[in-house]
């Protein structure tokens, strides 16, 4: 009996130490995928605001590593799957990557992103008619989408049209115009409507639509096109040009500057990106797409951009410079302004408005002054792309 008692104790102290060992082992393999997620994250998608890169190890019910979560870009996934076979733990993979063919248009002039779905969430950004938008997920009222300056955000249902991969192919193949009038325009219902209750939608400067007919037909000084969602309207013809017509612009800060002095008065809006209203950064996207170039969304991704400026070298600055302003102490940029010449700039703060870098000058503002950069002779570097070199648009 007392060999039995011994037994018995010896082999329970035996697989009290296995369990004990086998947890150890878990929770350092937990740690070590857990590090090298971590790892991939910072060096692949360190800005959720142009990657989801949301992943997680866990163990299951039955003990099970898995790694899960969702990832946007397929590069990143693989990157993290060369990490995880590194460190040598087998585990599971329930890891999502969103597709990249499954597409839709801003069918809106003027379309709100969100930063989670839903009304109340805080607008993260806009997108006008004819955006191309990637979409990540599908979910009903609120679609996870990717702008093309890879900005991520939610759109409501209603201010999309979804659409195959081959409706973009013809799109980005047809006959299209942008809207480059500075001021907001219409659609009518025909060529000669001009009441009230004959309006089919509003139009503002780089919304894109396409020719409605196989010939281009202008009636009445009206050209007939389509919408994203397949509504016809006419439009102004002198408000319009063809995209190739655009895209192949030179740099011009003449007409970047031009389209932001139009908007003088035009109200401050966070995460406005239109002519109707704007905040800082929206303001110099805006003017610098009526150049055919996309910049990045947010001043403070736009200030990584371009061939820097020293803040004491603003003499240097050029027409169409983007000047940041921020903490100086810690150098976060939070505004964003487009220079003009003789230390003058044009921003939105509060409104569409005129001040000076200058200290001498009346108009000078306390707020501090970073750093410049230029954008002219950088194009296509990164952060900085010229429409006609998008492959969603062209």
């Amino acid at each position: 009996m007392k060999n039995i008692k011994h037994i018995i104790l010896v082999s329970a102290l035996t697989l009290s130490a296995f369990g004990q060992a086998s947890a150890q082992s878990s929770v350092n393999a937990l740690s070590a995928v857990s590090s090298a997620i971590d790892k991939v994250k910072a060096q692949y998608a360190p800005d959720a605001r142009q990657a989801v890169f949301d992943v997680k190890p866990y163990m299951d019910n039955d003990g099970r590593l898995v790694v899960g979560g969702k990832i946007s870009e397929k590069a990143h996934k693989l990157a993290l799957d060369e990490a995880l076979a590194a460190v040598g733990t087998d585990y599971a993979d329930s890891v999502q990557v969103f597709p990249d063919s499954v597409w839709a248009q801003v069918r809106l002039s003027v379309a709100c992103l969100r930063t989670k779905p839903g009304h109340a969430s805080e607008m993260a950004s806009q997108a006008i008619m004819g955006t191309p938008l990637r979409v990540l997920e599908n979910d009903g009222d609120w679609w996870h989408v990717q702008s093309p300056d890879g900005y991520i955000s939610y759109v409501a249902s209603s201010s999309v049209q979804e659409k195959t991969p081959e409706e973009m192919a013809a799109w980005r193949a047809g006959k299209r115009f942008i809207v480059t009038s500075p001021e907001q325009v219409r659609g009518w219902r025909n060529a000669t409507a001009t009441g009230m209750r004959d309006v089919v939608t509003d139009l503002v400067n780089g919304c894109i639509v396409e020719q409605a007919h196989e010939n281009t037909l202008v009636t009445n000084g009206r050209l007939c096109v389509k919408l994203p969602d397949g509504r016809a309207a006419y439009v102004d013809a002198t408000a319009l040009t063809p995209i190739e017509e655009w895209a192949a612009q030179d740099f011009n800060a003449e007409k970047i500057l031009d389209l932001a002095y139009s908007m003088e008065g035009t109200p401050y809006l966070w995460g406005g990106m239109s002519t109707k209203s704007l905040d800082c950064s929206g303001l110099a996207k805006v003017c610098y797409f009526s150049n055919g170039i996309i910049l990045m969304r947010d001043a403070s991704q736009q200030a990584l951009t371009g061939q820097r400026i020293a803040a004491e070298d603003w003499r240097k600055c050029r027409a169409g410079d983007l000047l940041f302003f921020g903490n100086a102490r810690t150098g976060r940029v939070t505004h964003v302004a487009i220079y003009d010449n003789n230390g003058k700039y044009v921003h939105s703060s509060g409104r569409v408005k005129r001040n000076s870098v200058d200290p001498e000058d009346p108009t000078y503002l306390t707020t501090p002054f970073l750093h410049a950069v230029r954008i002219a002779g950088n194009e296509e570097t990164p952060g900085i792309t010229r429409a006609r070199n998008h492959p969603w648009y062209f």
